[in-house]
């Protein structure tokens, strides 16, 4: 029952725009069908069904990953591990449940005959006929910023002597003058220190790395994903990162390869 509290669960994947999805399914992706919450499992299953919404490489990815989920699925024996992913998906918002899944999962039951996977298949499909399945539709990518067009440069006299025209009169000597450098952003110190923004922070980091054991996460991802779900719209990288820092000095995790993960 303990492993089944600790699967991996990612939210917010049917309103992320789909560069964001890339970094947050990435590790995701990899994961066995036992280790993932079927929450999760039935958005990237539904994921999967709308390769035109999501960069190609990804698209692939999400059609291998559902093809595997499904071979594993079929690999459960005839009995309890078989009516427990029943159930599950049961637990699942009908319309959430895509029609690969449902049509997978009813060709991986046709021909059970267990005592537990006949009822439990019997109760998925009665939860499957309250609700139509609802397509996924990601909001766009948003556009690059373009790039700012330097300043014009204004020329001015030069101080020194000058050459003189034709007409005897002194030669305008021009010369550019160096862009001045932007200065640098920087996270305002106030934010940091908001306890109640470093609380939710800290919550949200731990709760994640709890799901990923000594694998950890990328950094990348755990700053995506913790600005993603923030209900801090101003969240930055900056401050997840400082956090992530400060929590390292206090022990609570460590930093290896490029990865984060618990201190245990």
């Amino acid at each position: 029952m303990e492993q089944r509290k600790n699967r991996i669960a990612v939210g917010g994947l049917r309103k992320a725009n789909p560069n964001h999805l890339t970094i947050l399914v990435e590790d995701v992706l990899r994961s066995p069908l036992g280790q993932l919450d079927p929450r999760t499992l039935a958005d990237l299953v539904a994921l999967s069904e709308i390769p035109t919404q999501i960069p190609t490489q990804l698209a692939k990815q999400l059609v291998s990953f559902r093809e595997r989920m499904m071979r594993e699925a079929s690999d459960l024996p005839d009995g309890p591990a078989l009516a427990d992913l029943l159930r599950d998906l049961a637990g699942v918002a009908p319309h959430a449940q895509p029609g690969t899944l449902r049509d997978s999962i009813r060709e991986i039951c046709a021909d059970r005959k267990h005592e537990d996977v006949v009822p439990a298949f019997e109760a998925l499909e009665r939860h499957w006929a309250t609700e139509e399945p609802i397509e996924i539709e990601l909001p766009k990518a948003p556009a690059p910023e373009p790039k700012r067009a330097a300043a014009p440069v204004k020329p001015r006299r030069a101080s020194g002597g000058s050459a003189k025209n034709g007409a005897g009169r002194p030669e305008p000597v021009h010369e550019l003058l160096p862009s001045a450098a932007k200065p640098r952003r920087r996270v305002a110190t106030s934010q940091v220190n908001d306890s109640r923004r470093e609380d939710w922070m800290r919550e949200d980091v731990l709760s994640r790395l709890e799901n990923y054991g000594s694998r950890g996460l990328k950094q990348e991802i755990i700053v995506a994903g913790t600005r993603h779900r923030s209900p801090y719209s101003d969240l930055g990288e900056g401050e997840v990162l400082a956090i992530l820092r400060k929590m390292k000095r206090e022990g609570r995790v460590r930093f290896s390869a490029g990865r984060w993960m618990l201190n245990k």
